[in-house]
């Protein structure tokens, strides 16, 4: 049976995008390829480890994550393949597997041989004889074409080395401390098109409710549920569609009004 892929990039939607697809189906021909977002802010691990976090548990189990936000294509650092308890993500290792490989339960991890899978895909495809493995497109020569095979259940040995847990790097994203003053330090890990601010915790563990009021950056803003609860051009903290805590200007736009921008550190101070 073919498992569906999920693709999650910071290409946009261009041929970076329209080739990795095409290579999936010169593998695999008839599978199943789910766009879940190929606008992650660039180069952000940040906002790709929180959009694979929130998106992964959607997917059918069994399903192939393929995440390429990578930074650091054609350097020293691994590509891997993680296994959890219900999926498979193929992904660059810079961390930003960490958060949603953690909640699922890892049960194994693999380091992509670059030599051995090309040697693997030459004999079979003609389109990987045509050219090397480029140093600056690992989502067409490497992630691809390893969600492809997973997805058609080839054998992980012939092409991967299993290695540790502890050897991957790591990216929170649900991470803050509390000040002297009883204030809340966190980082802004995703902004949305329309402004939204999300920061790194769940809602619940900053002990804030309905109807309190928070100092960010100057403005004094209110706790609420939903957007129509304050007036057009207000701010408003609330808890997201995915938990976390997001700040938003209602039909505005947050972060440009408060002069956010993601990997920022923003304290929240009661009032």
């Amino acid at each position: 049976m073919k498992r569906p892929i999920g693709i999650i990039s910071d290409f946009g939607n261009n041929l970076y995008l329209g080739i990795m697809k095409a290579v999936i189906k010169q593998v695999l021909d008839g599978v199943e390829i789910i766009d879940i977002d190929s606008n992650v802010p660039s180069f952000s691990r940040l906002a790709g480890s929180y959009v694979i976090y929130t998106s992964y548990k959607y997917m059918p189990k069994g399903s192939i994550i393929l995440a390429v936000v990578d930074p650091g294509v054609g350097s020293y650092r691994k590509a891997i393949v993680v296994e959890t308890k219900n999926y498979r993500f193929v992904c660059p290792d810079n961390g930003i597997v960490y958060e949603a490989a953690l909640e699922d339960g890892v049960s194994d991890i693999r380091n992509i041989d670059v030599t051995k899978l090309r040697t693997y895909l030459a004999k079979r495809y003609e389109v990987f004889g045509r050219h090397d493995i480029s140093s600056t497109f690992h989502g067409r020569d490497v992630f691809a074409p390893v969600a492809a095979l997973l997805a058609g259940g080839y054998d992980i040995d012939a092409f991967t080395n299993p290695i540790s847990f502890y050897d991957i790097e790591r990216v929170r994203i649900k991470d803050f401390m509390r000040g002297a003053r009883g204030e809340l330090r966190l980082k802004v890990i995703y902004i949305d098109k329309f402004g939204n601010i999300v920061l790194s915790s769940k809602f619940e563990d900053l002990g804030l409710s309905i109807g309190d009021k928070v100092l960010v950056v100057g403005e004094e803003i209110g706790v609420h549920e939903k957007f129509s609860d304050v007036e057009k051009g207000a701010f408003i903290l609330y808890k997201n569609s995915f938990g976390f805590v997001e700040i938003s200007q209602n039909m505005g736009n947050a972060s440009k009004s408060l002069g956010l921008e993601i990997g920022k550190y923003v304290d929240l101070l009661k009032v």
